[in-house]
């Protein structure tokens, strides 16, 4: 507390009364009167700054997870005392106003150069005790109630001294030790003096207040939060690993203030914090990070160092702030197919994507242009590619970052082969049919295709033309019944052209996709 040695801003004091003394029998040139300006520049700059930081200590205080009725008074007290010498404070801005302003009310011309306004204005005591009584007693007055407040052992001197108490003037004439303090302060003193020496004492102020404040914080614990959460933590270079691979970790202990309610941030974007029981009866607040890992400069052996910043804010503290670093394993894209590694041209070709080490693949995304085709997700890693050419480059993203390119080339799909049928049998060409059989033509495919492609194998005939001996009849299906087209013994019917659709995988084709393939003419000999 206050009281016994002298701080440095007391010697301050001391040092700058002596140059006023001696300045009075001196003609005090403009270059020394021009100092007392930049002095209290740095003065009025040191009370702001001195000012905002027991703004931090007040809010230290109240910031207290201590929970008692000691602790709850010394938060009130802070309150008064931060109240009290804000009071004080716009007080004695109000007397350097009051310095640099005329007699007329308006500033001063020119306040650095003057040498006697302050003092004629604060010694003035025609009609009553003058402003610098006025001042001394506002001053010990705020010494008084600040004691009050605070109550302590050793309550806070008076900070109107006169020269007497400074050890710096002890061999100074006993004429000037016994002056009183407004004689002290403000006798002879140029204005910019005046000012500065105001502005000194408004730092005396609030020495006084932060001396406080610090005693109040030191009971309250202010910034110290009390840890009664403890835990053991394993901080592990990895959590999934290979059999045979060592596995490593820091061992440490975790604590934390359950009273605290942490705010926390990633990269300036809120985090979730939740309460988590990490062991049976303690539970811890943590913040719950989720984002989908991705990079682009990975090194030769295919990692990429990586980090984010985080930021946790407690009440009373300041931000505590760490970035965290992670490695990025370049991925690597398998494709398997259900069926097998051949792609067909407009064709639904499912394919499975995998990715040795990532369990979750609802980031992973397909895509290809418009001329090479199109791709369909069917989920869990599953989708089908249609190519619509012979080349289909499919661009594989993680969360919108390219992680691999991936070529396909596709082949037509098959060529349909006819089979005719009579009587449930293969036709006997060379035996031929009687003119009233009935002829039915079916489609043989390969069966990888059929059985791997069966949304793109459904083949039919939608059209047939048969040459006959009255002409060429259209039919609209493979059956034929020849009696229909008037057939004879040792006729040769002709099937001149077979037109064929099949179904499609892609719905928006409605199953009747048109099939190319090269026909050659078929004969059916009637016996």
């Amino acid at each position: 507390m206050a009281g016994g040695k002298e701080t440095p801003r007391q010697k301050m004091i001391g040092m700058m009364y002596m140059v006023l003394t001696a300045l009075l029998a001196l003609n005090v040139s403009s270059a020394v009167l021009e100092k007392f300006a930049i002095i209290d520049e740095t003065l009025v700059a040191l009370v702001k700054d001195t000012g905002e930081a027991n703004d931090g200590l007040v809010k230290a205080i109240e910031a207290s997870t201590v929970k008692s009725a000691e602790v709850d008074e010394v938060k009130e007290k802070a309150k008064k005392v931060r109240e009290l010498t804000k009071a004080t404070l716009v007080y004695m801005d109000g007397v350097k106003k009051q310095m640099s302003t005329g007699k007329d009310g308006q500033p001063l011309k020119d306040v650095v150069q003057d040498t006697h306004h302050a003092d004629e204005l604060m010694l003035n005591d025609k009609n009553g005790p003058s402003l610098a009584v006025a001042y001394e007693k506002a001053l010990n007055k705020h010494v008084a109630e600040l004691n009050a407040i605070m109550k302590s052992k050793k309550p806070f001197e008076d900070i109107t001294k006169t020269a007497g108490q400074y050890a710096s003037f002890k061999d100074a004439k006993e004429e000037l030790k016994k002056q009183e303090y407004p004689i002290f302060a403000f006798h002879g003193t140029p204005t910019m003096g005046a000012i500065a020496y105001v502005s000194q004492m408004q730092t005396e102020i609030l020495e006084y207040e932060r001396a406080a404040l610090t005693e109040l914080l030191a009971t309250t614990k202010g910034k110290v939060y009390e840890v009664d959460q403890l835990v053991p933590m394993v901080r592990a270079k990895s959590n999934s690993l290979v059999a045979g691979a060592t596995y490593e970790g820091d061992l440490f202990v975790a604590g934390a203030a359950s009273g605290v309610d942490p705010v926390m941030f990633k990269g300036g974007q809120p985090v979730k914090v939740e309460e988590v029981e990490v062991s049976k009866g303690i539970k811890i607040k943590m913040g719950k990070i989720k984002f989908v890992a991705g990079a682009t400069g990975y090194d030769q052996d295919g990692i990429a160092k990586m980090s984010y910043p985080v930021t946790i804010n407690i009440p009373g503290r300041d931000p505590i702030v760490q970035s965290i670093e992670y490695n990025v394993i370049k991925p690597n894209v398998k494709f398997e197919s259900a069926a097998s590694s051949t792609l067909y041209k407009e064709c639904g070709n499912v394919k499975n994507v995998s990715i040795p080490g990532l369990p979750d693949m609802s980031a992973i995304n397909l895509t290809c242009s418009p001329e090479d085709g199109k791709i369909i997700p069917l989920g869990s890693g599953a989708y089908s590619l249609l190519p619509a050419r012979a080349n289909m480059k499919v661009r594989i993203t993680m969360g919108g970052a390219e992680i691999g390119v991936e070529n396909f080339s596709a082949i037509p799909v098959p060529e349909p082969q006819f089979i005719l049928k009579y009587q449930n049998q293969d036709l006997n060409f060379e035996k031929g049919v009687p003119p009233n059989a009935r002829v039915n033509v079916e489609i043989r495919l390969p069966e990888n295709f059929s059985s791997q492609n069966k949304k793109d194998a459904g083949y039919r005939i939608t059209k047939m033309r048969i040459s006959t001996r009255t002409g060429v009849k259209e039919m609209p299906s493979g059956n034929i019944n020849l009696a229909d087209l008037g057939a004879r013994s040792n006729d040769v019917l002709g099937i001149v052209s077979i037109t064929v659709v099949r179904s499609t995988y892609d719905p928006k084709d409605d199953d009747n996709l048109p099939v190319n393939f090269k026909f050659t003419p078929i004969a059916i000999p009637v016996k």
